[in-house]
């Protein structure tokens, strides 16, 4: 027979609510999977796994593998200082006697320690260890008032708090109920039927784990929302195929009717012919925003006068449900009809204006303001280097600039917000616009999500990365700096957008003067620390762009290495990254990056001079091995210079070890750099500063590579 210690069970907690929003129930699986695994850790309970679940009115935690009783644990009491403790002959004090009173000991149980104030009189003992129910019992209150919504509801609970009412708590281990309360809600061994079986969700009793799992089969709910999405786009995809029409479907809204249902059942509903004039993403967006239902497409992506809807449970009136359904989307089509009849009565050109009622940022003026910096900063990002069509590209990122904006006084974008870029795309090609300016439109919000496609030509790509700087420079000038989780102004997106861009599209375009000229067509605006925002914005890009390349399997070292010496061009910065990656196992590379090393630590001494170092005096230069490095120098500087100048870091690397690392090693062996002679100690310094400067000021500070 197995001793307690080796006996584990399963634990399962059932929190039953009031339908949650969908949107909220992903995250906070991830942090009841979070919650539970720290409490247990915590309380000295081990564990094999912790599952966590969710549908629209369960939260389910299910960890396998719980012992019976906390694990055994030794914990350290100190007491008091041991001159306090004891008397000169070695007796123990009152004070002694008490600190063991108070904690059950006797003085055989004392030891003493040295510790940083001195040495301290101890006792070691064993942990109380508990059951592990009872430690359940204590822990599930915590961690249910632990979970976070964007917004939270109190009812007759007072002292709870959820995203919607708790109507229900299940806590079984293995078939013992846990007895908990939660405001005044107890944990007990029922469960409630779904809604789809029973309209008042019916109790149900359950006798354990296995009991639960079972009785939720019977009822065809399917618990692992992973599970339940594969069913969703299986539903999808058969359906889609009996009508022939493409598998290609909305994600985003697999992902909400995932947490809308318990049990799917799709069916096809028909729309009128006559909508098929609405664009696409009109009739997408209608159906996503009202009925979360999928429109089915043909393979070349043309509407079909067909949709899919995911309902919960199969239902005997599906005909009835399909009616209702079918009238619904009749009577929000006809709505878009008459958006669409009425935005077309007027050109994009001639909403422009009407964007001056249109609020941007309080402290950074209407999207008028915004359009118009937007202009002038692709002008000034089209002026900053050479491509084919210079003029063509010139003409069009300006009217596309001017026109970004507009239908965002649509009734169509009113209506459906997330269709921004889209509708100015669709009404600026019914205006007759150029292709390039209509498709700038729609692309200059990309990219929106990881893995959305980069804008497709110069005039899109320009007119996208004004649109990302002017959002970053600005909300960084008045304060609004993400931190956290919170980030109401999409600024890490538009910064990762603006980092991919330029990544991606190598253009030659300063980071430094982006910001510059942002700041510029902002003018009186916004006043700010200049300087300060400029080098908040640039460490923020560094982030986001370390995460980038990480993604891209370069070094996280040697991105370290690039980025100490500055972000400035990207199509540069990428460059350094490439050509020093495939020389990073190189007798050159391993050379220059001892240089840069040992320069770096003979330089960290710069910080207790009271005046800078400043340059290189030759007058100074006294020992034959010094002036002869300072030759060297002087030989190499401009090879070096050159090579970084044309790109080719490798060659760089290269000049730079051959003309440092043995001589420089001669010199630290021979030459004494900190002496009392203090005009003498600054110049060596100097010296040392040039040279390593010279190379990691350029390329990389590859004092930060870990040898391999």
């Amino acid at each position: 027979m197995k001793s307690n210690k080796e006996i584990i069970k399963d634990f399962l907690l059932e929190i039953g609510a009031e339908e949650l929003p969908s949107n909220y129930i992903g995250q906070v699986l991830l942090q009841l999977r979070s919650s539970v695994e720290e409490a247990l850790n915590n309380s000295r309970l081990s564990f094999n796994r912790v599952n966590v679940f969710g549908t629209p009115n369960r939260l389910v935690i299910y960890v396998e593998g719980l012992p019976l009783r906390q694990g055994l644990q030794r914990e350290k009491i100190i007491g008091p200082a041991k001159e306090i403790a004891f008397d000169k002959d070695g007796e123990p004090t009152e004070a002694c006697l008490g600190f063991l009173k108070s904690k059950g000991a006797k003085l055989k149980d004392i030891a003493v320690e040295t510790t940083s104030r001195g040495e301290y009189v101890f006792i070691e003992r064993a942990k109380q260890s508990s059951a592990t129910k009872s430690v359940l019992i204590d822990l599930l209150p915590a961690v249910i008032a632990s979970v976070r919504f964007p917004k939270l509801m109190r009812w007759h609970a007072k002292d709870v708090r959820f995203a919607r009412p708790i109507r229900w708590l299940l806590a079984l281990f293995d078939s013992e109920v846990v007895n908990f309360r939660l405001g005044s809600l107890a944990a007990s061994n029922l469960t409630r039927v779904p809604r789809y079986s029973n309209p008042s969700m019916g109790i149900i009793k359950i006798t354990s784990i296995n009991d639960y799992f079972n009785k939720l089969e019977k009822y065809k709910v399917l618990l692992n929302q992973e599970i339940r999405k594969r069913r969703v786009a299986a539903i999808l995809k058969d359906l889609a195929s009996d009508l022939g029409a493409a598998n290609n479907f909305n994600e985003e809204l697999i992902e909400t009717v995932t947490y809308l249902v318990e049990s799917p059942f799709g069916f096809v509903g028909k729309f009128k012919k006559e909508y098929l004039h609405l664009p696409v993403k009109v009739l997408e967006g209608s159906m996503a925003k009202n009925q979360r239902i999928f429109l089915l497409k043909d393979k070349k992506g043309k509407a079909l006068a067909y949709f899919v809807a995911i309902i919960n449970g199969r239902h005997k009136n599906i005909d009835g449900i399909r009616s209702t359904y079918e009238a619904i989307l009749d009577a929000k089509l006809k709505d878009s009809i008459f958006f669409l009849k009425e935005d077309l009565k007027i050109k994009l050109e001639k909403r422009v204006e009407a964007l001056k009622g249109v609020v941007f940022q309080a402290k950074l003026g209407t999207m008028y303001d915004r359009v118009m910096r937007i202009q002038k900063l692709s002008l000034d990002i089209v002026n900053s280097f050479e491509f084919p069509d210079r003029r063509s590209v010139q003409e069009k990122t300006q009217r596309a600039a001017v026109l970004s904006k507009a239908d965002l006084v649509t009734q169509m974008v009113k209506e459906f917000p997330d269709l921004q870029g889209i509708i100015g795309k669709e009404y600026a090609k019914r205006d007759g616009e150029d292709k390039e300016v209509y498709d700038a439109i729609y692309e200059h919000y990309l990219p929106r999500a990881v893995a959305d496609p980069l804008p497709s030509t110069y005039t899109s790509s320009i007119l996208a990365i004004a649109d990302k700087i002017d959002s970053i420079v600005g909300f960084f000038a008045i304060g609004s700096i993400p931190t956290g989780s919170e980030d109401p102004y999409g600024i890490r997106r538009a910064s990762l957008g603006l980092l991919k861009i330029l990544l991606e599209k190598r253009y030659p375009i300063s980071l430094s003067d982006l910001i510059e000229w942002t700041f510029g067509r902002y003018g009186n605006t916004i006043a700010c620390n200049r300087h300060l925002v400029k080098s908040q914005i640039i460490a923020f890009q560094k982030e986001r762009l370390k995460n980038i390349l990480l993604d891209r399997k370069f070094r996280d070292d040697i991105i370290t290495a690039v980025l100490e010496s500055g972000l400035n061009r990207l199509d540069d910065l990428y460059k350094k990254l490439s050509d020093l990656s495939s020389i990073a196992k190189s007798k050159h590379f391993l050379e220059a990056a001892k240089v840069i090393e040992r320069t770096s630590n003979i330089l960290k001494i710069e910080k207790t001079l009271k005046e800078g170092i400043g340059r290189v005096r030759v007058e100074h230069l006294k020992e034959p091995l010094e002036k002869e490095l300072w030759e060297i120098y002087e030989k190499n500087e401009g090879k070096i210079e050159r090579a970084v100048t044309e790109g080719d870091y490798i060659g760089a690397t290269k000049i730079y070890a051959e003309a440092f690392f043995k001589p420089l090693h001669v010199f630290f062996e021979k030459v004494l750099v900190n002496v009392n002679d203090d005009a003498l100690r600054r110049n060596r310094l100097a010296l040392l500063k040039a040279i390593h400067d010279i190379y990691v000021e350029r390329i990389a500070d590859l004092s930060k590579v870990k040898i391999q």
